[in-house]
């Protein structure tokens, strides 16, 4: 047996975030690995424990009654390393922005743009966090949460970003392989029957929701189907060629500009939820906080004009 003292910190980083999430697949999607990965980082150190730490059932996990003590240690101890190094390096709470953003959100729409903030703000330390729990802001250390919803977050400051928009995308290639030359403007939601369709875990209605908008219901039971366990996994197969998957039109776009991907249907299904920018209204006056909620409602703003702009385009195109 390996010595403890020879325990990895990755591992222990990647066993939090999964008894954080109750799922390795959402810990692996937080740390970049596969849930493979996650699960073999958790076998090898629960080898080196030689107690388990999760029970296993499906697709959650839930962690054994001396897991539950093992990571409130860990957790403990990693945010001491962390208040170690801040330390360490001058680094004040008043400079250091903790933000927690939906797993696919960040991946597919923020990671692209925080650059940007950085390169305009480089003295704000960002910690982010991707998590699909929301938080008790008087019981957790972050500043501010990107959530889904309604905009009815009883308390707390609410703006919205953008509302989703969805609209059903798969790979040029299959595309062409499936309807030759047939072009976009005269695809039918009937035209999906000869495509495998894409579901999510974690959107389970939303090709429900977009068939019924089109008036295409019956297409449900006339098709494949492959199930993922998150919406990012939905998509990554559907730019891999493995079918049509329905999706918010703000994380897909810069895929269908690129031509990676087509969105052949002239049919957009706005939904009444979207992404809203949430903070307690006594932390809205905090210069990081401000700044960073300019920069994020600036940056949705010309999202949706953009969005906008291309589907008043398409429709243009259809007529």
């Amino acid at each position: 047996m390996r010595l403890l003292s020879q325990v990895n910190l990755n591992s222990l980083k990647i066993v939090e975030s999964a008894a954080r999430h109750g799922n390795f697949t959402r810990a692996g999607e937080e740390q970049f690995i596969t849930a493979s990965a996650v699960s073999q980082r958790v076998k090898s150190l629960e080898d080196q424990l030689r107690f388990k730490i999760f029970q296993r059932g499906g697709n959650a996990v839930s962690l054994t009654p001396e897991g539950e003590t093992y990571v409130s240690r860990v957790r403990e101890a990693l945010e001491r390393i962390v208040a170690a190094s801040m330390e360490a390096t001058g680094q004040s709470q008043e400079h250091v922005l903790k933000i927690s953003v939906l797993p696919t959100f960040a991946a597919r729409w923020l990671f692209p743009r925080l650059p940007l903030f950085q390169q305009q703000y480089p003295d704000i330390v960002m910690r982010v966090s991707t998590s699909y729990a929301t938080h008790e802001f008087t019981a957790s250390e972050f500043d501010l949460e990107i959530r889904y919803g309604d905009g009815h977050f009883h308390g707390l400051q609410t703006d919205l970003l953008f509302r989703e928009d969805l609209t059903p995308v798969c790979s040029r290639k299959l595309f062409h392989e499936v309807l030759g030359d047939k072009r976009l403007s005269k695809v039918t939601p009937d035209d999906l029957k000869h495509f495998t369709l894409l579901h999510s875990d974690t959107c389970t209605q939303n090709w429900q929701s977009w068939l019924g908008f089109a008036g295409a219901s019956f297409v449900l039971s006339e098709t494949k189907s492959i199930y993922f366990d998150s919406c990012m996994m939905s998509y990554e197969a559907a730019n891999s060629g493995m079918g049509f998957a329905v999706a918010n039109r703000a994380y897909m776009a810069s895929d269908i500009r690129a031509e990676r991907l087509v969105a052949p249907f002239a049919v957009h299904h706005p939904n009444t939820a979207g992404w809203y920018f949430v903070s307690p209204r006594k932390g809205l006056a905090a210069r990081k906080v401000q700044l960073f909620k300019q920069w994020v409602m600036a940056e949705a703003a010309l999202t949706q004009c953009q969005l906008d702009s291309e589907i008043r385009g398409e429709a243009s195109t259809a007529a």
